[in-house]
């Protein structure tokens, strides 16, 4: 499949991307919104910061927080051990 050209703009800087369909040139699209809008909110909440960089290492913290938040909800690993516990207990009781 073709590797379709876009350009997001995030704090006036043009970033050029390539990607592969119409909706993740969406996805793309949407989080570049979103950072905008979290790196705004940030300026509004702490106006007195000394410079830019600091709002964009707030922003980064922030949504990497929110991706780790998601990951761990995620992790269905503890309940794929689970069942395999319960189904060990339940052949040793000869159920089935």
């Amino acid at each position: 499949m073709a590797k379709l050209n876009i350009n997001v703009t995030i704090e006036d800087i043009p970033l050029p991307l390539q990607v592969s369909t119409p909706e993740e040139e969406k996805i793309y699209r949407d989080a570049a919104s979103s950072i905008q809008r979290r790196i705004q909110r940030l300026r509004d909440a702490y106006p007195h910061l000394p410079n830019d960089k600091y709002y964009y290492a707030m922003a980064m913290l922030n949504t990497s927080v929110e991706a780790v938040k998601a990951a761990n909800r995620l992790d269905t690993q503890p309940y794929v051990e689970m069942i395999q516990d319960i189904e060990k207990e339940i052949e040793t009781l000869g159920i089935k």
